[in-house]
């Protein structure tokens, strides 16, 4: 059960929803959201049984009360609330206005561009996603899907519970699944009913425009409370 909300946690990244938002309103979006989904699932998993690998052989002496376990679940717990009061005091919009005035000062002759149309103020990875490349796209997905906080957690609870090898690949590919259901659910649908899934998708990033920064705090406050509390009682 713990995996299971774990791997739904970590499904909600507002990163991929983005991401397919912009793959799906490229001319080739069937191609390059396969690419991107082919490269986050093989960074992805490739990286989680790696992890496991290494941290297997002392978690499995010990299993839950190991001082790697909750150590790791005190750390991220404690990571993820700094991430959440980051994101209420809106750290990262002051941020970009900070980079946008010394940007200013620093080409004062320059006119400032208007909002929509400076890519800086668009992350990274949204500006290479739009360029329709599928090799870069695929890039971009082994770049972007990197394990986060909940995965991470989900990894090492797998370690500690000393699965076969087999079993530890069953239980990542499944999570890996969940993780990625916001990506590979609208691709199922191009296939099936394209118009239908399209006007959805675009009704779901309204949606988490407005919202989104709330559900992130929310999502956060709940799992870094979780893991601090279960890394106490194992302490």
């Amino acid at each position: 059960m713990s995996l299971l909300l774990l791997a739904l946690e970590a499904a909600i990244y507002p990163t991929l929803i983005a991401a397919v938002v912009i793959l799906l309103a490229q001319p080739k979006r069937v191609r390059l959201l396969s690419a991107y989904l082919a490269g986050g699932l093989i960074i992805s998993i490739g990286l989680g049984m790696l992890l496991i690998e290494v941290a297997q052989p002392e978690l499995q002496q010990q299993g839950s009360k190991s001082t790697l376990s909750w150590t790791t679940d005190l750390a991220i717990g404690g990571l993820v609330l700094l991430f959440a009061v980051a994101l209420r005091m809106r750290a990262d919009e002051r941020l970009r206005e900070r980079r946008a005035v010394r940007k200013a000062r620093k080409h004062p002759d320059v006119p400032p561009e208007p909002p929509e149309e400076n890519e800086d103020a668009e992350p990274w990875s949204q500006r290479i996603l739009s360029k329709g490349s599928t090799p870069i796209v695929f890039l971009a997905g082994l770049a972007i899907n990197v394990p986060g906080a909940a995965y991470l957690v989900a990894l090492k609870d797998i370690a500690a519970d000393n699965y076969s090898t087999g079993k530890s690949l069953a239980l990542v590919l499944v999570f890996n699944v969940i993780m990625f259901a916001f990506a590979e659910i609208p691709l199922a649908g191009l296939l099936i009913a394209p118009e239908p899934t399209e006007r959805r998708v675009n009704a779901a990033n309204e949606w988490f425009k407005r919202n989104g920064r709330n559900v992130a705090i929310v999502i956060c406050l709940i799992l870094g409370v979780y893991l601090i509390v279960r890394g106490i009682v194992n302490s």
